[in-house]
């Protein structure tokens, strides 16, 4: 184990974040066919395999895995796409051999520093040779008192860098493919990316092609929000949709809330058919909606 400075320690807790609004693709069932076929073709071809992973997801929209370090456990793991770091509690990294047990701990959120996983496993996936980070981070007791009982760590960058992530968050999967990256020392870059220049980042306030609907509030299930209004003639209209239908998806991407469907629907453009997914009643519909130039 590497001693590590309690400053660059101190900087890491307070990085480590969770993100309640993930920017992760959501497959339709049109994308999850084709998945199903490349995977199939992965197979064939000799690719490294996809593994698909379970998870429990928090009122708090956290996801959460349980996962085995070093054969020990299962370990209750939040995946944080937000984390520089792994990061593992003191009793979760001492119990699993992750760090030894007689290492010294600093006053400040019990820290022990680094710490390295040989063996993860979750769901189909095993990972080798992970490193983590050991301390007590408050966030994670009170995340675990408020909503799902202990957690034990944060799945970080240090773990998914390592592949291509797809979350489906309907199925309650996530499928991992290995990638080719080599994972940089974070500790040695953390000090240059604090002091380092800062750059503008654009942001799109509002989609690029006229739509003609009103959205209310979120459905109570967390499966999409309500259409409050349709223009009359509008795109959306001319569509098919309706007042009153619950949206469920745009262009594949999930729709919980009006800042989602504004977010899925930004850089579409004006005159390219869009796919949208809607539950009218009991029933799922799949309908196409070709956005126009306007205001």
């Amino acid at each position: 184990m590497k001693p590590m400075n309690i400053r660059k320690l101190f900087l890491l807790a307070v990085l480590v974040g969770f993100n309640v609004g993930l920017a992760m693709m959501v497959l339709s069932a049109s994308q999850q066919r084709r998945a199903a076929a490349n995977t199939t073709t992965a197979a064939r071809q000799d690719v490294p395999k996809t593994a698909v992973v379970p998870f429990e997801l928090l009122p708090s929209n956290h996801m959460v895995v349980r996962a085995k370090l070093n054969g020990k456990g299962p370990y209750r793991l939040v995946f944080d796409l937000g984390a520089p770091i792994t990061l593992l509690s003191n009793s979760a990294a001492e119990s699993s051999g992750a760090i030894d047990a007689k290492a010294p701990k600093s006053i400040l959120f019990s820290m022990r520093g680094e710490g390295k996983v040989k063996a993860l496993e979750v769901g189909d996936l095993s990972a080798k040779d992970l490193p983590v980070v050991v301390f007590d981070h408050p966030a994670l007791k009170a995340l675990g008192s408020f909503f799902s009982g202990p957690l034990d760590g944060i799945i970080g960058f240090t773990f998914f860098a390592r592949y291509k992530t797809t979350i489906d968050y309907k199925a309650k999967e996530m499928t991992f493919t290995p990638v080719d990256f080599e994972i940089r020392d974070l500790m040695k870059d953390l000090p240059k990316q604090l002091s380092g220049p800062r750059t503008a980042r654009e942001r799109i306030l509002a989609p690029t092609g006229l739509w003609g609907l009103r959205l209310g509030e979120p459905l109570e299930d967390g499966s999409g929000v309500r259409v409050a209004a349709v223009l009359a003639g509008s795109p959306a209209a001319e569509g098919g949709l309706e007042a009153g239908d619950a949206l469920l998806g745009i262009d594949g991407r999930w729709t919980t809330s009006a800042a989602d469907a504004l977010d899925a629907s930004r850089t579409l453009e004006a005159g390219k058919p869009v796919e949208v997914e809607i539950r009218r009643g009991n029933e799922t519909l799949r309908l196409s909606v070709t956005p126009r130039d306007g205001v």
